[in-house]
Order: C-alpha cells, then structure tokens, then sequence
C-alpha cells in the first residue's frame, strides 16, 4: 500500500490516502509536505547536490516508508465511527511532542476513482481529539544487537556483485578498471574495522527489505571521504558481514534515515 500515488493513474486501490492542495493559493502536491517540515525539528530534508530539487525528497521518502511499516504492523488507528484515520510519523515537534497524519474518509471514493481517504493536516497530539488511543510508532528490530557492528566478525566483499551490477555508483575513475576497482574496494573494506574499534558510529544500521543492515563508509580515492556506502548484512552462520553492495550517499541516507537521524560525519546525502 502506497501512502500516496506515485505514478499517473495509480490503481486507487493501491494507494491511502489523496494528498490535497489549492493551486488557486498557491498550492502544489508539495504543500503538506513542507507544512510537516516546518512543523517538525528543524532537518535538511533535501539532497546536497546543487543539481537535485528542493521538493524534500527525503522527507517524502521518509513518509511513505513509515507509512508501508505502520501498514505492515497494522498500527494505522481510526475514530470510534471510522471516518478518520491517522498515523505516527515518527517525528517530533521543536518542543518534542509526536507529530500525527490525520485524515478523512472520501465517502465518493468509488463514484470519483479515488483513494478511500483524504489528508487533513498534520497533528501534534495536544490538538488530536478524535483518535484514541494514540497511534504507536513503527518498529523495525527486537534486538538491539542488531544495530551495533560486531567486531568479532570479518567482512566478505561480494566484488562481482558490486563491479558487475553496481559499478556506476563507483567514482568515474573506477568504473572502467575492474583491476583499479577490486584494489581500491578491497583497501577500503581492510581498514573499516579498525576505524569502528574507535568509533562504533560509524557503522549506521539502516533498513531495507524488512531486515535491518549496517552502513560503512568506503573511501576509495581520498581517505577522509567516503565516495559510497557499503552495504553488509549479519550472517550469523558463518559469523562474517556480508558485503553484496553498495549504495550512493543519497541512497544510504534515505535507507538509514527510516530508522533514526543519522549521527555520522560520513554519510550526507
């Protein structure tokens, strides 16, 4: 279920909720998302690429899939008489209340075509009346073993993975010198334990396919810049980190942002 269409004539039937505006005020689909971001504690919610829009891409992001997680958990809540509907974003108020989506139910949604709810505002929980109890936040591990890299473990790189499906995302010199590139990842990946012995950060966890893994930076050309992310999933068999590929700055941080703000130097998007 999509939290809002992604794709001109979505099948309304796979999508929540219809995010309204008025163009005649000003409006665009943008609109509420920006309302939640200056609703919310202050977050560059943009990509730092002088190139990329400046429409919160990584809010919008952000939503839709704490929205799929919620669906998932079935934790969407609803009035007594089901004509509003409302979830937990997650995110909080400056002064650190939660911040709630509410909506409404289209009653002409089959006649129109249209999604069965209608968003409403935004919410913190002192002005939310109608929904009780509160909606809880979403969840995406039991054990918090699972965030923290274990150093007891060695890292596996999947090179032909990586350089055969993903070489694009490595820096342009790399991409057309497989024997540059195997060198410049395998180095990369030889020092990362010892730079999370001093700095257990470093390693952010991040979700993807219902699972949590761990982020690590990989700095191929500059060894104080990370150039991508490396992505490395527990294998509790072997007692190694598998390292099956590896993601742009954007990417990365849209993933681990799901979970938590990340607190890192290393992964900006």
């Amino acid at each position: 279920m999509d939290l809002f269409s992604r794709e001109k004539n979505q099948d309304p039937s796979t999508v929540f909720a219809h995010f309204r505006y008025d163009g005649k005020r000003g409006e665009s689909f943008w609109t509420p998302f920006q309302k939640l971001a200056d609703m919310a504690q202050p977050e560059n919610w943009n990509y730092n690429d002088p190139n990329s829009s400046k429409d919160l891409p990584i809010l919008r992001g952000y939503l839709r899939y704490t929205f799929q997680r919620l669906w998932e958990q079935g934790k969407i809540a609803y009035s007594q008489d089901k004509t509003l509907s409302c979830f937990n974003t997650g995110l909080q108020t400056p002064d650190e209340k939660d911040i709630f989506a509410l909506f409404f139910e289209n009653k002409r949604a089959e006649e129109f075509h249209a999604p069965k709810w209608t968003f409403l505002r935004f919410s913190d929980s002192y002005n939310l009346k109608d929904i009780y109890p509160l909606p809880a936040l979403a969840t995406y591990w039991d054990n918090t073993d699972e965030l923290v890299f274990d150093l007891s473990y060695d890292i596996e790189l999947q090179f032909d993975h990586i350089y055969e499906d993903n070489k694009n995302r490595l820096p342009v010199e790399l991409q057309d010198n497989r024997t540059l590139a195997l060198h410049a990842l395998t180095g990369a990946v030889e020092g990362l334990k010892e730079k999370i012995r001093r700095n257990y950060k470093i390693a952010i966890p991040h979700w993807y396919d219902g699972h949590v893994q761990l982020l690590l930076p990989l700095c191929l050309l500059d060894p104080l810049k990370a150039d991508v992310a490396l992505v490395v999933a527990k294998d509790k068999n072997r007692k190694i980190y598998r390292g099956a590929t590896i993601l742009e700055m954007y990417m990365a941080y849209q993933d681990a942002r799901l979970l938590c703000r990340p607190d890192s130097d290393w992964l900006n998007p």
